[in-house]
């Protein structure tokens, strides 16, 4: 190879981009199909925005080790020489030099009402931190419940697909026979065609769960299938029984509970700091030509006539009142969502018991005389095709009532604080 070639190639090569192979996406080790205690033991263990929300922890235990540590003592370096005037009229030589240390004091405790205060902002992140996860199961149980409700529809509007299509076949041969009309092959044709529409709508709406899912959770281009039974949960409507639940683990009445000890901690912390901080001084002052050697030692302390903490205690105080007057107000609040969602949950669950055991219960005894009726000629294909569609649309409001009910429990459960507990023990 000549050299004019081998540096076009050189070239060529430097210039190339170099590829770089990226990071495998998180979405690649997770299943493929779920179960919900699958899916809620993902978000615990996996999913990125449960490990931001956990970080609030970490960030309040950093707090606790700065809170711990003893402040820096000073140490300060000065020197005089003589500027002018008659020479040794301060001291006897030309210079003196001053080194002096200064240790600050906590004399008052304000070391140990930082670190607990410290630590009880530590146990209201955990809360927090709790706060979210329980929202964070809420939000994707609610989506789980989804992606299977939207997987029976596909799954309902796809078998109503294939009886059409059954009728379909069945009236063209009929026409080849000239017992039907072409009104009714048009017919047929035009509510397969209606079919198809809706049932790539409901396809759309099951990508659209799958993902606000992966959105949710952290995990992009993952799209798992919804394993299980799309059926109520089972959760108690005694509202006097959740409630005793709500004030034991219900986590936002546990943070408020845990912001009103941290604001008491708060306050014992500013009548700590009101008080003075004083420094213990200890230096040498030396001069040379000739040498000389001094020691010194003192006390530095302010003196606290203007300024006694009265703005820190002030708003510790505040800060005590805000977290009562919240604790009090979360607790009504609380109750009243309690007492609406299991009202909610009540009325849910009687209009699916009458749906299923008036509406849903006759429809296999519904079809079979819809076509028998058909095959004697008793009636026409309208009214084939109205039955077809009528059993269609029971199957997918059943759907719905099964969906919103899952929903009702799930919001009487994360009022009474039971979200967390059903994954730990669903006894």
């Amino acid at each position: 190879m000549n050299p004019k070639a081998s540096l076009i190639l050189l070239i060529s090569l430097l210039a190339s981009p170099i590829c770089v192979a990226e990071p495998e996406p998180a979405s690649q080790d997770l299943p493929e199909t779920v179960t919900i205690r699958d899916l809620l033991q993902i978000v615990r263990e996996k999913s990125p925005r449960y490990a931001l929300a956990r970080n609030q922890i970490e960030a309040a235990e950093a707090e606790v080790v700065a809170a711990d540590v003893l402040p820096n003592p000073k140490i300060s370096y000065g020197r005089f020489d003589q500027a002018g005037g008659r020479r040794n009229t301060q001291f006897d030589g030309p210079s003196q030099q001053n080194i002096t240390v200064e240790v600050p004091m906590l004399l008052a405790g304000q070391r140990g009402a930082r670190k607990d205060n410290a630590e009880r902002q530590v146990d209201v992140a955990a809360a927090r931190v709790e706060v979210d996860y329980n929202q964070l199961i809420r939000e994707s149980w609610r989506l789980f419940a989804q992606l299977l409700a939207n997987q029976q529809r596909v799954s309902v509007l796809d078998e109503a697909r294939l009886e059409l299509e059954r009728l379909q076949t069945i009236i063209s041969g009929k026409q080849n026979a000239g017992t039907a009309s072409q009104y009714d092959v048009l017919r047929i044709t035009q509510e397969v065609q209606s079919l198809n529409t809706r049932l790539e709508n409901a396809q759309t709406n099951l990508s659209s769960t799958l993902g606000e899912l992966a959105s949710l959770l952290g995990f992009p281009h993952w799209k798992p299938q919804a394993s299980g039974t799309l059926e109520p949960i089972g959760v108690s409507a005694d509202v006097d029984k959740l409630w005793q639940q709500a004030e034991q683990r219900n986590p936002d009445l546990e943070t408020a509970r845990r912001e009103m000890i941290a604001a008491d901690s708060g306050l014992e912390k500013a009548e700590r700091e009101r008080w003075p901080v004083p420094s213990l001084m200890f230096g040498t002052a030396f001069t040379d030509k000739p040498y000389g050697n001094t020691t010194f030692a003192g006390v530095s302390v302010d003196l606290p006539i203007f300024d006694r903490g009265q703005g820190g205690i002030a708003r510790a105080a505040a800060e005590v009142h805000a977290s009562q007057l919240k604790r009090e107000l979360l607790m009504a609040a609380t109750r009243q969502e309690l007492e609406r969602a299991v009202d909610v949950l009540a009325r849910r669950r009687a209009t699916l018991a009458k749906a299923e055991k008036e509406v849903v219960a006759p429809l296999p005894t519904l079809k079979q005389m819809a076509e028998d009726a058909y095959r004697l000629g008793q009636t026409g294909l309208i009214e084939l095709l109205d039955s077809s569609r009528t059993r269609t649309e029971i199957k997918l409001n059943h759907l719905e009532l099964l969906q919103n009910e899952i929903e009702a429990e799930l919001d009487v459960m994360n009022a009474s604080g039971l979200l967390a507990v059903y994954f730990e023990n669903p006894a």
